[in-house]
C-alpha cells in the first residue's frame, strides 16, 4: 500500500475478524458511490463486479516486447500454441483455506496479434465472487493456463469456490504449465517468488507497487471507505503479475529452443537432464562430442550403463574422473564390477581413488574393497 490513512473524520472499526463482520463492512452509509475508471465496465446494472479490459505491447515496467511467437517451448519435447495460452493470476483476502480466502481480482491474458490483451474481473463487494469465477471459468475453456505456483494456490482456490456456487467447470483437466515448478527445476537461480523471478530473470525491480502481503486489507479498506487509488494499486498489481508471466514464459522458450540446439551452457545441460528423453539426451551428447566436459561424459557413461554397455560405460565414467568430476570414480568401479574377469581392475581403482580423493568419495569406495 502507500501509507495512506482514512480521511480524520471516518471512524476507524476493528479488523473484521470473520466472514460476517467483514461482509458487513461493506455495507457502507456514503449514498453516491464513485463512478467507475473508463476503463472498468459493470457486467449487468445490478452487478456486483467489473470488468477491465485492455491490450500491451510492452510489459509496463521492463518496457520489453510482449509479442509472442507463434508458438513457444514449454518443455524439452515439444510446443504449446501462443493462441491457445492463458496466463492466469489472481488477488485474494488470504492464503489459507478457510472460508474467509476468496478470490476478489482474478486477471488473465491472451495473445492478440502482436500485443498481450489483458482482462481483470473485480469484485466490487463479496457477493460478486461467483461473476468473477463465471468469467474466468468461461474465458479459460479449452486453453492451456499458464500460472506461478497457480498448481498449489490459485488453481485450487478456484476449484474449491465455483464447487461452493455449483459453477460447472472442466479446468482441472485442462493443460497447466506452472512456471514457479518449471523455473525452479532449469534455473539455478531457483526463485522463491514471482518478484524474484522479476528480479533474477527479467532484470528488474518493482518501484512502488503496493506488496502481495498489502493486498487483502487495502481491498478491504476500500471497500469500506471507497477508495478509487486503492482499487488502481490493487489492479496495476495484478496487472504486472500477470504480464510478467508472459515475459517469464518467453525466457523460458528462449531456454528450451536453445537446449534442443545442444548450446553448450548450463540451460543446456539442465534441460538435457531434466527434460530430455534418453534417446535425445543421448544424440545431442553425441552430436557435441568435441564439446563435452567432465559432467557431459559422466552423463553419456550413465546412458551406456542404462543400455547395459557397461564396458562403454566404465570407460566414459574414466574419461569423466580424468577430466575432473570425482564420483565418477565410484560409478566407474560399479561398471567394471559388471564385467567378466574386470574385479582386480576395480579393485586398483577404489586403491587408486582412496589415495587420493576426499571423504565423501573414500566412504562409498571402501565397500568395495
Amino acid at each position: 500500500m502507500n501509507g495512506e490513512r482514512p480521511p480524520q473524520n471516518t471512524p476507524l472499526t476493528p479488523k473484521p475478524s470473520g466472514l460476517e463482520d467483514r461482509l458487513k463492512a461493506y455495507k457502507k452509509n456514503t449514498t453516491q458511490a464513485k463512478s467507475p475508471a473508463p476503463t472498468a465496465t459493470p457486467a449487468a446494472a445490478n452487478s456486483h463486479s467489473q470488468t477491465s479490459i485492455q491490450q500491451h505491447s510492452t510489459h509496463p515496467v521492463s518496457l520489453e516486447s510482449l509479442a509472442l511467437p507463434p508458438s513457444l517451448a514449454m518443455d524439452f519435447q515439444s510446443d504449446v500454441r501462443a493462441a491457445d495460452l492463458l496466463f492466469f493470476d489472481l488477488e485474494s483476502t488470504g492464503l489459507g483455506s478457510s472460508e474467509q480466502t476468496y478470490p476478489f481480482l482474478i486477471g488473465y491474458a491472451q495473445a492478440r496479434g502482436d500485443a498481450i490483451e489483458t482482462t481483470a474481473c473485480f469484485a466490487t463487494t463479496p457477493a460478486g465472487e461467483d461473476e468473477i469465477l463465471s468469467q474466468f471459468i468461461t474465458a479459460a475453456a479449452g486453453r492451456t493456463l499458464v500460472s506461478f505456483n497457480g498448481k498449489s494456490f490459485d488453481l485450487p482456490l478456484i476449484l474449491r469456490r465455483a464447487e461452493k456456487y455449483g459453477l460447472k467447470n472442466n479446468l482441472r483437466s485442462l493443460p497447466h504449465i506452472d512456471l514457479f515448478h518449471l523455473i525452479r527445476r532449469i534455473y539455478p537461480e531457483k526463485p522463491a517468488r514471482l518478484t524474484d523471478a522479476e528480479t533474477r530473470l527479467l532484470g528488474f525491480t518493482r518501484s512502488g507497487d503496493i506488496s502481495g502481503a498489502e493486498v487483502a486489507q487495502a481491498y478491504f479498506e476500500f471497500v469500506r471507505f471507497d477508495r478509487r487509488e486503492t482499487l488502481d494499486a490493487i489492479c496495476n498489481h495484478n496487472l504486472v503479475d500477470v504480464l510478467s508471466l508472459v515475459s517469464l514464459a518467453l525466457r523460458v522458450s528462449v531456454a528450451f529452443t536453445a537446449a534442443r540446439a545442444g548450446t553448450n551452457s548450463w540451460a543446456y545441460k539442465i534441460h538435457r537432464d531434466k527434460s530430455a528423453a534418453k534417446d535425445q539426451k543421448k544424440t545431442l551428447l553425441l552430436q557435441n562430442r568435441d564439446k563435452l566436459d567432465a559432467r557431459d561424459i559422466f552423463v553419456l557413461g550413465q546412458i551406456h550403463r542404462s543400455e547395459k554397455h557397461y564396458r562403454k560405460a566404465a570407460q566414459h565414467f574414466i574419461a569423466s574422473y580424468r577430466a575432473g568430476y570425482p564420483n565418477a570414480i565410484i560409478d566407474a568401479v560399479r561398471a567394471f564390477r559388471r564385467l567378466t574377469g574386470k574385479d582386480r581392475t576395480a579393485k586398483r581403482l577404489v586403491e587408486y581413488a582412496l589415495a587420493r580423493e576426499d571423504e565423501r568419495v573414500q566412504r562409498q569406495l571402501l565397500k568395495y574393497l
